[in-house]
């Protein structure tokens, strides 16, 4: 650029034509914080407090516009709108207190669940054919297209199963994970956005985990958000983050503990397994040594929980016996039982069911004969795992393809930790992994909704850093500030 000592003003006809450039400014639609929308959440959570029946549908309508809406600020919103603090502080423990709520109700709430569901679907499939999408390059249309044509058996499966308890629970689920496809459409987030969409889920966690250890509450939300509690303590310990950031991270993470501690051995697990990542990949060590340590974190994981699956149905303990002798016994025989003597005799009755009555659209609400503790009966409820629910609410096909999709998830959040060092980032990916990886070993919450959907969408977040040229380009130093690049450009469509 040249200089020259003559001023604008002796070219005034000039000065007016021609304009200085001015730097682009962050784009507000983009950002992961809209307190206007997360003013809106918070009035639900107090609303469900209030009267649960009408707040049922409020959240209906709210999470329908946040949806449509498809920008990142609705994630945390969303997130907002899976509780429900009527039912998760013990108030329905409370019989006449129950039975007020179950006058309320109309018996039409579920409908009231499922559009929501229903329009997860819809607003991804719009945005997948529109021209004005914000990450169409780096969009795997070969797996969403496999994915639709899995929803065509779901939806066989639910219209046959209409008039029966529950016929809407597999459409839901897989409509749940197709907000994969919804986040990797969402235009990208730069790491300092990631970064606060990261610290809004800790905030988010830490506050429902003092008040599970304090006061009493229960929300599947504890397990999708104690990874954080786990993974940014010692991240920020290792890379001298401020002083005040630390105290936090380490308050948290010493609530995620006392909350794990007195839970389930799973649970356990998802704590444990995020601090002990956070320590390896904390240090901003070179690329090849973090590449390492993730594929080995990921993968494990993947063994461990296959091997829990296929140990403790082979090995299960059908007799009285096992319970009997898990009581006043040591650590290791408390596991064996809860594996062989609880889980197994589910999974066995599962896997049974799978080989003997296989279906083609699946069953929403399966049934199959378990037995356990020297009794034999129908069990009705879930399957306590992430593989074999799919398999028999879906059917042989779209059962599979859930499967795919989800794997694909967390090859992405391995991907993306391997590709980049930002603290958002990982403890995001961290988070994705284990979910999916580990707590779905016992429990497939990620298959619920009101649980899990604001997971599913910062999956899809983490694409831009494992999915395409950006993606698979290896970082040796950080990535550039999108906020105010290329990225300012088209929002979602």
């Amino acid at each position: 650029m040249t200089t020259s000592s003559t001023s604008p003003q002796d070219f005034g006809w000039v000065s007016e034509m021609v304009v200085e450039p001015r730097p682009a400014a962050p784009v507000r639609e983009h950002s992961v914080i809209n307190w206007y929308l997360i003013a809106l959440g918070l009035l639900y959570v107090i609303w469900s407090w209030v009267h649960l029946p009408s707040s049922i549908w409020a959240r209906s309508l709210l999470a329908c516009y946040l949806i449509w809406r498809m920008k990142p600020d609705v994630i945390i919103p969303f997130m907002l709108t899976g509780l429900q603090l009527r039912l998760q502080f013990g108030q329905a423990e409370d019989f006449a207190n129950m039975q007020a709520m179950s006058e309320q109700l109309t018996g039409f709430e579920q409908y009231a669940f499922m559009v929501p569901c229903i329009l997860y679907a819809i607003r991804t499939f719009v945005a997948a054919v529109s021209a004005r999408a914000a990450r169409r390059a780096e969009f795997p249309f070969g797996l969403y297209l496999l994915y639709l044509f899995g929803m065509l058996f779901v939806l066989v499966g639910a219209v046959l199963a209409i008039g029966t308890g529950g016929w809407t629970a597999g459409l839901r689920s897989y409509c749940l994970v197709g907000l994969y496809f919804y986040g990797l459409l969402l235009p990208a987030c730069s790491q300092r956005q990631m970064t606060q969409l990261a610290v809004g889920f800790s905030a988010v966690g830490m506050a429902i985990l003092t008040a599970a250890n304090m006061v009493g509450f229960g929300s599947r939300q504890l397990w999708v958000l104690l990874p954080f509690a786990g993974s940014f303590a010692p991240i920020l310990v290792l890379r001298a983050a401020r002083p005040m950031h630390i105290v936090l991270a380490a308050w948290h993470s010493f609530a995620g503990f006392t909350f794990a501690f007195n839970a389930t051995f799973t649970v356990q697990l998802l704590w444990l397994w995020n601090t002990v990542a956070g320590i390896c990949l904390g240090p901003s060590r070179r690329q090849s040594l973090r590449v390492t340590m993730v594929v080995a974190l990921t993968y494990s994981l993947f063994v461990f929980s296959l091997g829990l699956l296929f140990y403790g149905a082979l090995a299960h303990d059908p007799t009285r016996e096992a319970m009997e002798s898990s009581r006043g016994g040591s650590l290791f025989d408390r596991m064996n039982y809860k594996l062989c003597g609880d889980r197994g005799p589910i999974w066995w009755g599962a896997m049974l069911e799978l080989v003997e009555n296989p279906t083609l659209c699946g069953v929403p609400a399966p049934t199959f004969i378990m037995r356990s503790h020297g009794t034999e009966g129908v069990w009705k409820f879930s399957t306590h795992n992430i593989v074999l629910d799919p398999l028999l609410r879906l059917g042989i096909v779209a059962g599979p393809i859930l499967l795919i999709v989800l794997v694909h998830a967390v090859l992405v959040a391995k991907n993306a930790v391997m590709n980049e060092s930002s603290i958002g980032v990982v403890v995001i990916a961290l988070a994705v992994i284990s979910n999916i990886a580990l707590g779905g070993a016992t429990l497939p919450y990620m298959l619920s909704d009101r649980e899990a959907e604001h997971m599913f969408m910062a999956a899809g977040l983490l694409g831009v850093y494992a999915i395409g040229k950006r993606g698979m380009r290896r970082r040796s130093s950080p990535a550039p500030d999108w906020s105010v690049s290329d990225h300012l450009a088209r929002p979602a469509a």
